[in-house]
């Protein structure tokens, strides 16, 4: 019997990829990756090569950096620092996969360097990425029934709903993970990413002391443990979200990332 035909990573690749300039400023860097609700973007030179990526990570690195920086912490920041720009922060060592590769090759580079997606390659040119949200796809078109316990991550890191902003920020910090699940006691009721952070980071003081509640994203999605694993990649395709909380009888059991569902395409 001949083997099966490995799906390839042109067929569910993203075309499209967000991209700026080296000048851009970083306030511009997290407007884009906000409004294309992606996890970083790739840095263009001249005539359009690739120089490297700015994630979100390095803009919360910056974020943090600039807080320690400040004294008093009275009165609100920017969101980033208005003198840097990409430039002042791309990190160089791009991780790419071949448009020929089969998914499965995308997924160990994702595993090995810890990040959300890999860009995709034609000799020298970057034609487009591979991301979670990609694999999401692969996984609801070969309907894998895997239930969500089994590939789910435990125990999940978490904040409670009750707790200030500056309990979740040093939570995210000491966890250095890229979200936490916020519960109210056992139940999940929100996230506080990254993205949550670096906002939260700009306000003052005073602020920080206030519930966490009121800066958590809504953006996610709740799932039973016993939930086939592409039926969760559907509404996750569906949501545009980044991590299913997994629950049982509405307690928080797990989380499922972009990480769980690569180790299912290798």
């Amino acid at each position: 019997m001949s083997s099966p035909v490995p799906t390839l990573v042109r067929e569910y690749m993203t075309p499209s990829v967000v991209s700026v300039s080296p000048d851009t400023t970083l306030v511009d860097v997290l407007r884009t990756i906000n409004q294309h609700n992606v996890s970083s973007v790739l840095v263009k030179g001249a005539a359009d090569a690739p120089l490297g990526v700015v994630s979100i990570t390095d803009l919360l690195r910056v974020a943090k950096k600039r807080e320690d920086e400040e004294e008093g912490g009275k009165r609100p920041l920017p969101l980033m620092p208005p003198g840097l720009r990409a430039s002042d922060v791309v990190r160089r060592d791009l991780v790419t996969v071949a448009a020929s590769a089969p998914v499965g090759e995308a997924a160990q580079k994702m595993l090995e360097r810890s990040v959300h997606r890999v860009f995709v390659t034609e000799g020298d040119r970057v034609v487009g990425v591979f991301s979670t949200r990609d694999a999401l796809r692969v996984v609801l078109f070969r309907h894998v029934e895997t239930p969500l316990r089994d590939v789910m991550t435990k125990p999940v890191a978490t904040v409670g709903i009750g707790e200030t902003i500056d309990a979740a920020l040093e939570k995210l910090d000491d966890s250095n993970l890229r979200g936490l699940a916020v519960v109210d006691i056992k139940v999940p009721v929100g996230i506080f990413t990254q993205l949550e952070a670096i906002k939260a980071r700009a306000l003052p003081s005073r602020l920080r002391e206030r519930p966490v509640e009121e800066v958590m994203s809504y953006e996610t999605t709740y799932l039973d443990v016993s939930t086939p694993l592409y039926r969760a990649a559907g509404h996750g395709i569906a949501t545009e979200v980044r991590r299913i909380l997994v629950t049982e009888q509405r307690a928080l059991a797990g989380i499922v990332t972009g990480y769980d569902l690569a180790k299912v395409l290798i």
